[in-house]
């Protein structure tokens, strides 16, 4: 998948580094690459039966603490928002200043 939008605590990331990044999933693993280098690792766990539907990463160098999220798919299209290490899950997909909410928006990536 390759992400098309990211805000953090109300700031958006510039267009050409939020297409820089790809993220690959394999079960409950993930990994980040900033083109083709390995940048960020985890796991993650999904619940969804909740509404909004949950995520909690694990970002293997935040050594066990979870980023509480929220995510919605749309087609190709998967939403998430997450709150700081230690900080209270998101309850809509916002980020605005002073929230420290990150906001994400990735495509899958089309086969060629």
């Amino acid at each position: 998948m390759g992400r098309g939008f990211r805000r953090s605590d109300g700031v958006k990331e510039e267009d050409d580094n939020a297409q820089s990044l790809f993220r690959t999933v394999k079960g409950n693993q993930y990994t980040v690459f900033l083109f083709d280098k390995a940048v960020g690792n985890g796991t993650f766990k999904i619940d969804a039966t909740k509404k909004p539907k949950t995520i909690d990463s694990f970002p293997a160098n935040l050594a066990g603490k979870a980023l509480l999220g929220i995510y919605q798919i749309e087609g190709d299209t998967i939403t998430t928002c997450y709150a700081a290490a230690g900080k209270a899950r998101p309850a809509e997909f916002s980020s605005k200043k002073g929230s420290e909410h990150t906001l994400m928006v990735w495509e899958r990536e089309k086969k060629k």
